[in-house]
Order: C-alpha cells, then sequence, then structure tokens
C-alpha cells in the first residue's frame, strides 16, 4: 500500500474472465465456506488507547509475549498516528516485528503450503488482535536474478509497489512523516521513507479502502506495509475498537506486508516476504488463505523476475478473476452445498456479474 514521493501517472487496467466457469466457481466458493472457520468471529481485544500508551510508555506488544509461540506468531493490530513520534515509534516495532517473521525457525510451528520454482512458502497460525479471523499468515523465501541493490530499488519505486500489489488504484498519500529514532541512529532523509497512505481496492459491492504505515529501511533494506488508523480517513476495520467503523463509502479492510533483501552474488539475490491480509468480508477463513498462499505471494515472484529480465509486467488486475487460479492450483476441491458465505460482497458480487 505504498505511493513514492513522485507518483507518476496513474495505471491503465485491464480484464480477462471466462464465463463458462460460473458454476464450478460458485460451488468451489461454498465449498471453501463450509470447509473452514468463520472470519466473521471478530470479538474485538481491549487496547489501551493511543493516548494511555503514551502516557505510560508502555509497549502494547508486550501484553502478548511471548510474541513468536510454537502454535502461533502475534503481528501489531491498527493504531492511531497522529504525529511523528507516534509513527516512529510504530515504524520501530515493525521492523522488529518483521525480523522476527523472517527468522523464526521453520520448524517452530510454520507448515509447509509448499515448494515450487524455486520458492518456498510456510503459513502458521496466530495469537492476538487478529487471531479469531482464523486467517493464517503466510511467508516466502526465493531468489531473484538481480543484485540486491538493483531490486531493492526497483521494488521501492513507482513501478515496483504497483508490480507488488496488482489490485490497488487511487493512490494517495495521506501524511508523511520523519523517522525520528531512525535519525538519531544515523540515518539520513535518503535512507528512508516513512509516511501514511490509502489505496483502494476494486472489490465487488463495495470497494475496500487500506490505510496504512509504510515503512521503507534502504540501509536493512527492508520495506513494509502495515494496517494503521489517521484522522483524516475515518474509521477503522472491525478488528480495532479504538475508531468507530465508517462503511458509508468503503469497507475498511486490513492487510500486512513485510519483505526483505539479501545479496547472494552480484547477481542474484535473496528475497523474502511476509504477509497477511483480510477483505473484512463474510466468506470463510479458508478461502482467505488458499487465497493468500497460492495466488499472492508466488505471482508476486515471478512479476519480480520478469521485471528484472526487462519486462514490463504491472497491470491493474481483477481480484474475481485472479481468484478463480486456484480452482486449476488445487483441482482437488470439491463442490459443497454450504450456504456460508452466500451473504458475502465477494460471491454476491460474482454472481451478479454472471
Amino acid at each position: 500500500v505504498w505511493q513514492p514521493r513522485h507518483p507518476g501517472a496513474r495505471p491503465t487496467s485491464a480484464r480477462s474472465h471466462q464465463a463458462r466457469s460460473t458454476m464450478m466457481y460458485k460451488s468451489l466458493l461454498l465449498a471453501a465456506a463450509a470447509a473452514g472457520a468463520s472470519a466473521l468471529r471478530m470479538a474485538p481485544r481491549s487496547r489501551l488507547s493511543t493516548a494511555l500508551r503514551a502516557a505510560t510508555a508502555e509497549n502494547p506488544d508486550t501484553k502478548w509475549a511471548p510474541l513468536s509461540r510454537p502454535e502461533s506468531e502475534y503481528l501489531i493490530a491498527e493504531e492511531l498516528v497522529t504525529n511523528d513520534e507516534e509513527a516512529s515509534a510504530l515504524a520501530d516495532r515493525c521492523i522488529d516485528e518483521a525480523i522476527r517473521l523472517f527468522d523464526a525457525p521453520s520448524e517452530e510451528g510454520w507448515t509447509n503450503v509448499f515448494s515450487e520454482d524455486g520458492i518456498n512458502v510456510e503459513s502458521k497460525p496466530l495469537h492476538g488482535p487478529y487471531e479469531d479471523s482464523g486467517v493464517l499468515i503466510v511467508r516466502g523465501v526465493g531468489t531473484v536474478p538481480a543484485s540486491a541493490d538493483k531490486f531493492y530499488d526497483w521494488q521501492v519505486s513507482r513501478e515496483g509497489f504497483q508490480s507488488i500489489d496488482e489490485y490497488l488504484v487511487n493512490h494517495r498519500m495521506v501524511e508523511q512523516y520523519k523517522w525520528k529514532s531512525a535519525e538519531k541512529n544515523g540515518y539520513t532523509e535518503d535512507d528512508y521513507d516513512l509516511m501514511m497512505n490509502r489505496v483502494e481496492w476494486k472489490y465487488p459491492i463495495k470497494r475496500r479502502e487500506f490505510v496504512a504505515l509504510d515503512t521503507t529501511d534502504r540501509k536493512r533494506k527492508i520495506l513494509i506495509s502495515k494496517s494503521a488508523l489517521h484522522k483524516d480517513r475515518p474509521g477503522g476495520s472491525k478488528y480495532q475498537d479504538e475508531i468507530p467503523l465508517d462503511e458509508k463509502e468503503f469497507v475498511r479492510a486490513v492487510q500486512y506486508y513485510a519483505s526483505r533483501v539479501t545479496p547472494i552474488d552480484d547477481e542474484n539475490c535473496q528475497l523474502e516476504m511476509v504477509t497477511w491480509g483480510e477483505m473484512c468480508d463474510s466468506y470463510s477463513a479458508y478461502w482467505v488463505n488458499l487465497f493468500n498462499a497460492h495466488v499472492f505471494i508466488t505471482p508476486k515472484f515471478q512479476r519480480f523476475r520478469e521485471a528484472m529480465s526487462g519486462k514490463k509486467v504491472w497491470e491493474e488486475s481483477k481480484i474475481v478473476d485472479n481468484a478463480w487460479r486456484i480452482i486449476k492450483l488445487l483441482p482437488s476441491i470439491k463442490p459443497d452445498l454450504g450456504l456460508f458465505s452466500m451473504k458475502s460482497d465477494f460471491v454476491r458480487g460474482k454472481m451478479k456479474v454472471d
């Protein structure tokens, strides 16, 4: 969820769709709804208000310690950011969180989802504010045919961020911050970007809006986009209780993306990424987990590799169309007559189109 300092022209759209897939697609969605845990179990977690956190200087993550457990990982929730100090403190914690997730040993509760084309994908449940979603955190590691400097510089460019998530439209920077704690440790403004951005997904029925604190740490070659709260974008997601929901125009969705680039040699680098996302719809977490693992991580590596070979790889995509890839990747999924997801915007929108 990133907008560079000097964004270029807005992206153009492209769409392809197979109408003959309609009935099988609906059956797939119903099967996914019946098979997984409900993403509607959203009892909000009580948390300290931003003002109280500042007054007590308490790190809100400590209440969830240990943050890495044999059965689950912790993910920082949406927090209200109102100034440089709060943005800096949250960015520091997000860097620590990303490194913890990158470095967590696979044998400590991570499940291998698949390995192909030199990409290894793992998943693990969460505890903390997002636990009741049932959505797993997913991480992947693979190689990219470019030097670490070349790839990282491209990844944090306009083209790179467009390639990270091809569903995003209407990018807008909400506020830019000084990373004061990093500057105290010798960073200059050339070493980082820290800003609040908002974007939209062209989601069926009602668009989803993401508001995120985006952190670029060029010295450590880490990039993080973390859902957060801001006074200029009313509302928050149903996973937080600091700000009332405001869904007159959009539904606030939540997401997390972190990546780290490490040199291998002059022509290759290792890319690690960790992602979590939830559209705040009413379908099963089972479906979300399939999408995040099979349709979100692997295509990123493919687009990145193509870009480093000189190909222009970005185009705006339709989430409804791309989700159809799961039936091709996982043909063993069987239709079911479960009706749990029939109320979701995703399913209703798909049926309306078809």
